[in-house]
């Protein structure tokens, strides 16, 4: 009796911080008072992407030209980017996880729509600050360009012109129809060929305009966009930032106030200071957001305007104060799990559990009478055991893992088997019902260890190298062999202790 003084307090604790934590799970939360859930917790056991729906997406992170070092760490430095933005997005319970040497496997259970997620995990984010260059080169070279056309091909290949796609009228903007950048884009690499660039400068295209003052354009092919020719020096970059954050300009506009660090404002400041008068462009991945005027020497913060909605100023915002990614990354498998295929897992999932414990259950019973029923009820405290630990973990339950749940709750009942099996034994030699017990625990007790220890290593071998759907197995695994430990030695060695103090018996049902 005296080791059931410190059995019983451990299972009692065990049985009601279990019972606390499943409650929200099982649905008994919500009709218990205000006052008592008040001190409980409210989180249910977490679906995985299988059984709950959601969007799942593979990333290669494009790490061309490093070396192997270089590689690896710009792999792990998006993965953690990526975790960050996807938390700051405030999706639950995420999976984000390398596979192979340069891809990132992303699972966002519950996200039935992921463009959002898409753009802001996508995003490079690489933000620089560059003067724009004298219009005056740029115009001169669309001159020397369509010249060297004509020269080589003739006036018949006027449309292979420049000026064929350049929208003029605006001062020293230059214009292309949205749907020609991409014509436009490759004269400008074959204008590089030719050597027309002069060194020291680079285009960048401009975000889509929509509101252009005159009609005709409006009339004519839709929304266009401005080329900007802009200085190639960089002197401040996005890594220089200290801050940023959505917010309204004067007009009630959406736009991105950011603030720079010490070294950033220093720079920011020289920057602005020489630059009074000239346009500084504001290119983010490449694209000018906006290329406002200087007016005065800038040192501690600015700001982004554009053609923002509330959400993608706030996503801007997000990746920016988060940081830039250190490759670019591309999508090359996307996929949307509905719900309605997590309702059917769950519903097999459920079914089968149910059909498998319960012939167990029944088993135990017939074949060990009584005793059979304390191993149910073992089984039964594994259960509760395993799910509450699910919970506080915050692990995601996955079909692997119901099969994993189903696998380790059978496992518990074999621990119990073997304690069974030793307790006859000692019974048919003639011993007391009390010192039969005592004895068939302390046999079995090596066996147990070493069978769920030997399964345990496998299992933690599993969560090392696996991925995905066998990390999930795994994990349920493990706590499932935890816990039947706990249920097979501890709770039905100090039920039997209680039977037989209170009750003197000198027959064992079993």
């Amino acid at each position: 009796m005296k080791a059931n003084r410190f059995r019983i307090p451990i299972v009692t604790l065990v049985f009601l911080i279990s019972f606390a934590y499943v409650l929200p799970t099982i649905g008994l939360y919500q009709i218990l008072p205000d006052w008592v859930t008040r001190w409980l917790p409210d989180k249910p056991i977490n679906l995985g992407l299988d059984l709950k729906g959601g969007s799942y997406l593979v990333y290669e992170v494009d790490t061309t030209g490093m070396s192997g070092g270089e590689a690896d760490d710009a792999v792990r430095r998006a993965l953690e980017i990526i975790r960050e933005r996807i938390d700051a997005l405030g999706v639950k319970e995420p999976s984000i996880q390398t596979e192979g040497s340069d891809k990132i496997v992303v699972k966002l259970a519950g996200i039935l729509d992921p463009e959002r997620a898409k753009a802001v995990i996508g995003q490079t984010a690489m933000l620089e600050f560059k003067l724009l260059a004298d219009p005056t080169i740029f115009a001169g070279i669309i001159k020397a360009y369509d010249a060297k056309v004509r020269e080589l091909y003739g006036e018949e290949a006027k449309q292979s012109q420049f000026l064929s796609y350049m929208l003029t009228g605006y001062g020293d903007k230059f214009f292309v129809y949205r749907d020609d950048w991409n014509y436009v884009q490759k004269m400008l690499s074959q204008a590089d060929e030719w050597g027309l660039i002069p060194s020291g400068v680079v285009f960048h295209p401009g975000d889509v305009v929509e509101d252009l003052d005159d009609p005709l354009f409006k009339a004519a092919r839709g929304q266009v966009r401005i080329v900007y020719l802009c200085e190639e020096q960089v002197d401040v970059t996005g890594d220089m930032l200290s801050n940023a954050q959505a917010s309204y300009d004067e007009y009630n506009k959406p736009n991105v106030i950011f603030e720079f660090k010490s070294e950033g404002s220093k720079a920011f400041g020289k920057l602005t200071g020489n630059s009074i008068g000239r346009e500084l462009a504001i290119v983010l991945d490449g694209v000018v957001k906006s290329a406002p005027v200087v007016q005065a020497r800038i040192t501690d913060r600015g700001e982004i305007t554009g053609k923002f909605s509330p959400q993608d100023a706030s996503d801007l915002a997000l990746v920016l104060r988060i940081g830039a990614l250190p490759a670019p990354m591309h999508i090359i498998q996307e996929q949307v799990v509905g719900p309605s295929l997590g309702r059917d897992s769950i519903r097999n999932g459920i079914l089968a559990a149910i059909i498998g414990i319960s012939m167990v259950v029944l088993f135990m019973v017939l074949y060990y009478n009584a005793s059979g029923l304390l191993a149910d009820l073992a089984l039964l405290f594994n259960m509760l055991i395993t799910a509450a630990v699910l919970v506080i973990l915050g692990a995601a339950l996955t079909l692997p893992g119901i099969a994993g749940f189903i696998l380790s709750t059978a496992m518990a009942v074999d621990a119990n088997v073997l304690i069974f099996e030793r307790i006859r034994e000692e019974r048919d030699i003639g011993k007391t019902v009390r010192a039969a017990i005592d004895a068939g625990y302390r046999r079995a007790f090596v066996t147990i260890l070493d069978s769920n220890l030997t399964t345990m290593i496998a299992g933690v071998a599993l969560l090392y190298f696996g991925k995905g759907a066998v990390k999930g197995f795994a994990v349920i695994l493990i706590i499932g062999i935890s816990a039947s430990m706990f249920t097979a030695i501890v709770f039905t060695k100090m039920i039997y202790d209680g039977i037989t103090n209170r009750f003197k018996l000198k027959r064992l049902s079993i």
